[in-house]
């Protein structure tokens, strides 16, 4: 038996693309956004690096449904050749249409659309607090310490 990690998931200096492996883990959330229900599913790599992403909306057959597919595919396909994860979410985060508004999700409360919320998911698993706090993606939790914390006095 081959181990598809091994071949599947390397880049090579010649461009070669880092495809996900075909066995592989994944985080698959639902949640709803103004209302509107779906799954992003994150499949990872070996080394746990986010590989692809799938966003699947509830409703067959709709425009944002193919929306939805299409960004996914642009998404997965910049991972698999190199593009940073945060490259992503600074292109997409507050990026505003319908549906927007709640979503059921604590950590973040509200979404300006569906490409926000889906970026800002991801960067929360995904990304270290210090590039998330450069993008401004952090919880209410977060936030809440940030502004606790005391501001240093400069030296005069």
């Amino acid at each position: 038996m081959v181990d598809a990690t091994s071949t599947m998931g390397t880049r090579t200096p010649n461009g070669v693309a880092r495809r996900a492996p075909r066995h592989r883990q994944s985080v698959t959330r639902a949640f709803t956004v103004g209302g509107a229900y779906g799954f992003v599913i994150a499949s990872l790599h070996a080394d746990g690096s986010l590989a692809d992403v799938n966003l699947i909306m509830a409703k067959q057959g709709s425009t944002l449904r193919g929306m939805a597919e299409t960004v996914s595919s642009a998404i997965s396909t910049g991972l698999a050749h190199g593009v940073p994860l945060v490259t992503f979410v600074r292109q997409f985060a507050d990026l505003r249409f319908e549906p927007s508004g709640h979503t059921d999700d604590p950590e973040i409360p509200r979404a300006t659309s569906i490409i926000d919320y889906v970026v800002r998911r991801l960067a929360l698993d995904f990304l270290p607090l210090d590039d998330r706090t450069t993008l401004g993606v952090l919880t209410p939790l977060e936030r809440a310490e940030m502004a606790a914390e005391p501001t240093p006095v400069p030296l005069v």
